[in-house]
């Protein structure tokens, strides 16, 4: 089976040791798989995880002991993640770039439940690198998230036929914030929108959660929520401080009613 690789450029904080002896410490580092929600109907994609990668300290690749799997992307929203695998690592090394491996067998199902066999192209091979940036320093064991966004990756192409164009970005938890909470009215979804990075990051609030909505891997700043209908009409916008490593719960949203 043909193997796609997928690059992801990690920069992780310190594992757990003493100030004297370093030599027979270590520390676990987990590797988690999310997604933002779909606004296309879309009822599943199933991405083909093959295996996964990781460099350390731009050293040779080294393989993650993993149970490849096919792995529902839309059940991972809203803060829903999903252990990949973890490994053991010397305290004092650092992750520098984690690869994604894909196999052949990914699949999209429509609205109608109609199941489509997407493929990532050729061009895509080379692997997608990001760049992560973190100030925080770590002394335990720590995630690593990779956030896979769907909707953004599934590309239509025009004759019935999908490809799979992956948008990844890749994050540790420890050393970003989340920003939570639910809005009113509850059983109408709303698009959450923030910019980051010069990147928009999306969600879907989830009216079976008491319309619970989440937007993770957020660095230190001043960020403008703003709150969409599923048209993308702008109805409402708030302003949000958020420091590195600690969770914002904004409690309950009400969008005024026009």
């Amino acid at each position: 089976m043909k193997k796609i690789f997928l690059g992801l450029a990690l920069l992780a904080g310190l594992c757990a040791c003493s100030d004297n002896d370093t030599s027979n410490k270590s520390c676990q580092v987990q590797f988690t798989l999310t997604d933002a929600p779909s606004l296309k109907g879309y009822k599943a994609l199933y991405v083909d995880v093959e295996g996964i990668e990781y460099n350390v300290g731009d050293s040779v690749w080294k393989t993650l002991a993993i149970i490849p799997a096919r792995i529902n992307l839309m059940n991972l929203t809203n803060g829903t993640d999903t252990l990949l695998g973890n490994v053991e690592l010397e305290a004092g090394q650092t992750v520098s770039q984690v690869r994604l491996i894909l196999g052949d067998n990914n699949t999209l199902v429509l609205a109608d439940g109609t199941e489509k066999s997407v493929k990532v192209p050729s061009g895509q091979q080379s692997g997608l690198k990001i760049n992560i940036q973190s100030s925080a320093t770590l002394t335990s064991g720590y995630k690593v998230m990779i956030d896979f966004d769907a909707e953004r990756s599934v590309v239509a192409k025009g004759n019935g036929q999908y490809s799979l164009k992956p948008v990844l970005r890749g994050f540790i938890v420890a050393n970003t914030s989340k920003v939570y909470g639910t809005i009113v009215p509850a059983k109408v979804p709303f698009q959450v929108r923030i910019m980051l990075n010069n990147d928009t990051l999306t969600t879907v609030s989830d009216t079976l959660r008491n319309n619970y909505f989440a937007l993770h891997g957020l660095t230190s700043g001043t960020y403008n929520l703003v709150f969409l209908n599923v048209g993308g009409d702008t109805l409402y916008s708030i302003s949000q401080q958020v420091h590195g490593g600690t969770d914002v719960n904004m409690g309950v949203i009400t969008i005024p009613q026009h």
